[in-house]
């Protein structure tokens, strides 16, 4: 009788276990198709109720308990996730590197009219026009106006850039556009996945160990340090117990379950009078800086360059002229090339010996009188320094009469003749600027032409595009594979759970039978003692 109330209970947790095994099966079908989670096994061993005495086959069978679920386990892979976490941060460094140039790129791009080759070569026609019909009032309007179409789609790209500037990083002095830039979201985003690191951390100090609860949570951590990693290179330090602390070059972020340090962002502006109020070395920022703060006290640390991968340091050096090819040096270069071009024509247009026509008393007369003040290129905002961004065309020269401003005559010998109102010698030294680099306005520019110049803006730009954006596949081509490495070996394979379920489920039918047999044989026993 004793040996059949053993055999019920054996079959009984069988029976349990069984059905159990069949559980984590239909769980892990039913998330093979979830993102982030790694399939489950159960792990069974035998049940003993205490330990046999002299070795005894019934002291054997009698301490015999059936089986027991000892633990679920979970299939991960360490090295390898770390290993893939690190790529994934790089990754993201090389795509919004690589995302930041191809919108550069776009802005110059010539086939759809962006770029400034239309204008500057309309810029010379209308030069030669000018030079054919020197006193014709149509000849200098359109040289006024292929001027302004000039400094107007100048302007453009310059604010084109800015604005994508703004747009990553800020404008470098409002807190507006601060907050509405992309760092500033990156760094909320990352701090708050910081505190729910931390919060996963707590759970899982609470959590045992082989169950399904730590397991799930263990799927919900790595899926979060995957997150994490797209910002930036941060150092992982995991615990026996599955907690992970967390560091930036050695500054510590989440230690267990506490935050010890999170992000803020600062203007540059912000950062450099911080700075000079407290005597602290600074190089003059022009990007946003991102500081540490612990306690809700922000510690004016400029962290920016122990961003080393990830999508914070890809904004941060997307816009920072130490960095290659970027907003910043095009900003430069453009910059450089309205200086110049403004630099090249007004000396030519003011210089000794350079004459407008002028009409006196409605006679026509060659004058250099003032000739100083009818520059061709000033700035918008008054400034003394030229930018892409402030360069225009001199507003008296587009008022009325202004035109005749425009110093088509030249006399090397500073004297003039009144018959030669003809004289376009003026307007061909400007014509040759096209291809001659004589003037010294050129210097700035390596002594190259306009074009020359421009095209050399546009290779750099679609050279570094194309370097960044094959360097962006490659690694995504480094992630994908690894990402495939890790679902083979942590991802359901619905060919073994099939296995599974049928092997448990045969285990789960056999136990069941042999319950059955038992009850119905201690119901026969009980019978015939009646």
């Amino acid at each position: 009788m004793g040996n059949l109330f053993s055999a019920l209970n054996i079959s009984a947790s069988a029976l349990r276990v069984n059905q159990s095994a069949i559980s984590i099966v239909s769980n892990n079908i039913a998330n093979m198709n979830t993102e982030g989670y790694s399939k489950q096994k159960v792990n069974l061993g035998t049940s003993v109720i205490g330990t046999p005495i002299n070795n005894n086959v019934n002291t054997q069978v009698n301490s015999s308990n059936g089986v027991e679920l000892i633990s679920v386990s979970r299939y991960t892979t360490t090295f390898l996730g770390s290993y893939y976490r690190n790529q994934i941060s790089e990754q993201s460094y090389c795509n919004t590197q690589a995302e930041s140039l191809s919108d550069i790129a776009d802005m110059f791009d010539e086939l759809q009219g962006k770029g400034l080759n239309t204008e500057l070569e309309n810029f010379y026609t209308s030069l030669d026009n000018l030079n054919k019909n020197p006193s014709d009032k149509t000849a200098r309007i359109s040289f006024i106006d292929a001027a302004s179409a000039l400094t107007d789609k100048i302007n453009k790209l310059s604010s084109d850039l800015t604005e994508l500037k703004n747009q990553n990083v800020g404008d470098g002095k409002s807190q507006a556009s601060l907050e509405k830039s992309k760092i500033y979201q990156e760094v909320n985003s990352l701090n708050e996945n910081l505190e729910q690191l931390a919060k996963i951390n707590n759970m899982l100090m609470t959590s045992q160990t082989g169950s399904l609860e730590n397991n799930n949570l263990l799927d919900q951590r790595d899926q979060l340090l995957k997150e994490i990693s797209k910002y930036g290179n941060f150092e992982e330090d995991i615990q026996e117990n599955g907690t992970v602390n967390l560091s930036l070059s050695g500054i510590k972020l989440v230690s267990g379950s506490e935050v010890k340090g999170t992000f803020g962002v600062k203007t540059a502006e912000q950062y450099n009078d911080y700075c000079s109020n407290y005597g602290v070395e600074n190089n003059n920022q022009s990007n946003a800086v991102i500081c540490i703060e612990k306690n809700n006290d922000t510690i004016i640390q400029n962290v920016n360059n122990k961003f080393e991968t990830g999508s914070i340091a890809g904004i941060l050096n997307s816009n920072s002229s130490n960095n290659g090819t970027n907003v910043d040096t095009v900003i430069s270069d453009l910059d450089k090339l309205a200086s110049s071009i403004a630099d090249v024509f007004n000396e030519i247009q003011t210089r000794e010996g350079a004459y407008y026509l002028e009409n006196k008393n409605g006679t026509i007369q060659l004058s250099n009188e003032n000739l100083d003040s009818y520059e061709i290129f000033t700035t918008k905002d008054g400034s003394d320094t030229i930018t892409a961004q402030n360069i225009t065309v001199n507003s008296l020269l587009k008022e009325k009469d202004g035109y005749n401003k425009i110093a088509t005559a030249y006399f090397a010998d500073n004297n003039p003749d009144i018959n030669a109102l003809g004289n376009s010698e003026n307007v061909i030294s400007m014509i040759n600027t096209k291809n001659e680099t004589n003037t010294s306005g050129f210097d700035s520019i390596g002594n190259i032409s306009f074009s020359e110049y421009y095209n050399g803006i546009i290779g750099k730009i679609a050279s570094a595009t194309e370097s960044k954006t094959n360097i962006s596949k490659a690694q995504d081509a480094v992630v994908q594979s690894l990402d495939n490495k890790i679902k083979q070996q942590t991802g359901v394979d619905l060919n073994e759970e099939l296995a599974d379920m049928v092997k448990f489920q045969t285990a789960f039918s056999a136990s069941a039978r042999v319950f059955d047999t038992c009850n119905s044989l201690l119901d026969t026993l009980i019978h015939l003692g009646e």
